[in-house]
């Protein structure tokens, strides 16, 4: 008899193989023997360490110490030689290292002396996981090692990737925007602030008013009995908006020229951005502004159209200006900003997908994939944009690595125990 199972059977076994296959897998440093298959793993050597923290390798009498030194120095090789317990001089031994990455990148190391040890001539770039092939000639006698030394990486089937909603990306080229941010504040676009005042000074017989109520123009905001011909006549609103000063009191004596009301339209505003001083050159007229407020709406975009040739003393920074249109009233004269100003569009060598980045022992990691390899592979960041960060360091374009779902690597090696140690 055939036994038949649900499609729906089917899935959740499925699910439930991939969530064991990322809870119950624990592989040391996940090195899977070449051929073998899923699960089958090699324990590592037990590493023995010298003097200097590095690795101790011998052949017969002969002993090689190989460390990477990166204590204010970018990573290097550093190497030690003795014979029967007495040290070498490093000017009587050739050595060369050869290192293998996975996506098959290999590095070859030749080694000057340098005091009591033989330094490598290249920088031993991250990630430091590799395969070693070591050839050490001396007095006549060569020594050969080979080993390998995975770090920060695992081994996650095709299908069990697929089930878990694994996907990769290729690095490549990318067009980041780069903005400059900056912080502000709003204020009253003062072309359309205008006062009420009459003619001629008097007494006021009428403040119709108040701070904040609105007004339109032609409307009639106070009557003021005039000092010299004791006619009443009528004050009013030259532009339509809100009373944000109000200096008119019935029964006070007005003087010539005195204003009674100061009148603002807030259908326009300032947004006066605030430039450090260091940035200034790269501010321009006609720059594309994005304007946040921290009301909980959505950002507006202005242009530049004004640039004080003036520096603020106490602070150092020069102000901009974007007049941005405000019809209900959203953009409150005082309310603080956020601004992000578009200096222009940079192509970059090497984007990766923020979705891919993840933060693993102390560095900032993606993964890259070699087949069932996943390996961590520590950035050097830069610009970002859209989504996107420029990748100055650690990854080549061409590379694939893990767009979604990255942590699920990062649990597996967390897991694991293959961290970052030499």
């Amino acid at each position: 008899m055939k036994l038949r199972l649900p499609l729906t059977i089917l899935a959740v076994l499925a699910l439930g193989g991939a969530a064991a296959f990322f809870i119950n897998r624990t592989h040391p440093m996940h090195y899977e023997v070449p051929g073998a298959g899923h699960g089958a793993v090699e324990e590592p050597e037990e590493v023995v360490k010298g003097l200097h923290n590095g690795r101790i390798l011998t052949d017969g009498d002969f002993t090689l110490e190989l460390a990477i030194y990166e204590e204010d120095v970018p990573p290097e090789f550093r190497a030690w030689f003795s014979q029967s317990g007495s040290s070498i001089s490093p000017e009587e031994v050739e050595l060369r290292v050869k290192l293998s990455r996975p996506g098959n990148k290999v590095d070859t190391f030749a080694f000057t002396p340098v005091e009591d040890y033989a330094l490598g001539d290249l920088e031993v770039g991250q990630p430091h996981s590799f395969s070693y092939e070591i050839v050490a000639n001396y007095a006549g006698r060569t020594h050969r090692w080979s080993f390998d030394a995975p770090e920060m990486q695992t081994v996650i089937e095709t299908n069990a990737a697929q089930v878990a909603g694994m996907e990769v990306a290729t690095a490549g080229p990318a067009t980041l925007g780069e903005s400059l941010t900056v912080y502000g504040q709003v204020k009253f676009n003062e072309n359309n602030l205008a006062r009420a005042e009459p003619r001629f000074g008097g007494m006021i017989l009428e403040a119709r008013k108040l701070m904040g109520d609105p007004v339109t123009a032609g409307e009639v905001v106070a009557l003021v009995e005039t000092n010299k011909t004791l006619i009443t006549i009528e004050v009013k609103a030259p532009i339509d908006g809100v009373v944000v000063e109000r200096n008119a009191t019935a029964g006070e004596t007005l003087s010539d020229g005195a204003s009674l009301y100061t009148i603002a339209n807030y259908s326009e505003v300032w947004i006066e951005l605030n430039i450090p001083k260091r940035d200034q050159a790269r501010v321009r007229l006609g720059q594309s502004v994005l304007i946040h407020a921290d009301d909980g709406g959505e950002a507006v975009v202005g242009e530049i159209s004004w640039i004080s040739p003036i520096t603020h003393v106490e602070s150092q920074t020069v102000p901009a200006r974007v007049v941005l249109s405000n019809p209900e009233g959203r953009w409150r004269p005082g309310l603080f900003i956020k601004a992000e100003i578009a200096l222009g569009e940079t192509v970059v060598d090497v984007a990766v997908n923020e979705s891919g980045i993840q933060s693993l022992f102390d560095f900032t990691v993606v993964f890259s994939q070699h087949g069932d390899l996943y390996q961590a592979r520590p950035l050097e960041l830069g610009r970002r944009d859209g989504g996107f960060v420029e990748v100055l360091k650690g990854l080549e374009a061409g590379e694939r690595y893990v767009v979604e779902n990255s942590f699920l690597v990062k649990a597996d090696i967390g897991k694991s125990g293959a961290s970052h140690d030499h």
